[in-house]
């Protein structure tokens, strides 16, 4: 799995250098004055100062970056972490034996997995962005209709039987199906709620 590149602290890298620079610069000209100052006078208590407030001036910057390596370090490797679990659950639910579909309140499909795709006998570019209740028989929409309006409340799971087409080829095929319904509700309080599906085809065995 990919993963963004850590983040370039080559900018902090640079100041510390200058930093360094200017330190050794620094320490030669506080030698030469404190040489000079030495034949003559006693050695200035300024200049000491200068050259400690140096060192501890670059103790820090690089302390600084030595933290900042460290907490990217472990970002990355929890970002790491979370993108492999995802990548797992995402696998355990694209290839799941029930079909899951996400789509509007009006049913209209943004995310199914390969399973609902192959149940219904469709690719996943024909799939998406259409109407899931276009896969019901005509002559049962209506009823399809009244089981998902009373299927609207946010957290309420809703059970109810289905028939549904299958495309195979040139020809369809219906069949029976279990439909399983959850609304949750989007994170804008304004907006419609999001539905969560998931049904499996019933055969003769199921009716046993």
């Amino acid at each position: 799995m990919s993963a963004e590149p850590k983040p370039d602290f080559s900018e902090f890298a640079e100041f510390a250098d200058v930093l360094r620079k200017q330190r050794r610069r620094s320490e030669k000209l506080v030698r030469r004055a404190l040489n000079r100052a030495k034949a003559h006078y006693p050695v200035p208590f300024e200049l000491n100062l200068v050259s400690r407030a140096l060192d501890n001036a670059l103790s820090v910057v690089e302390r600084a970056i030595e933290e900042l390596r460290i907490q990217n370090d472990a970002l990355f490797a929890a970002r790491t972490e979370v993108e492999d679990a995802y990548a797992q659950f995402r696998d355990f639910f694209e290839f799941a034996p029930a079909a899951y579909v996400v789509t509007t309140p009006d049913t209209r499909v943004r995310y199914a997995n390969h399973t609902a795709c192959s149940l219904l006998g469709l690719r996943r570019n024909g799939l998406a962005g259409q109407l899931l209740i276009s896969c019901v028989p005509l002559e049962s929409r209506g009823a399809f209709r009244s089981a998902l309006v009373r299927s609207l409340s946010p957290g309420v799971v809703s059970e109810w039987p289905a028939t549904l087409i299958a495309k195979d080829g040139t020809s369809s095929r219906q069949f029976g199906c279990r439909m399983r319904i959850r609304a949750v509700a989007a994170s804008g309080s304004s907006s419609p709620p999001v539905l969560y599906w998931n049904f499996t085809e019933e055969t003769d065995e199921d009716l046993f």
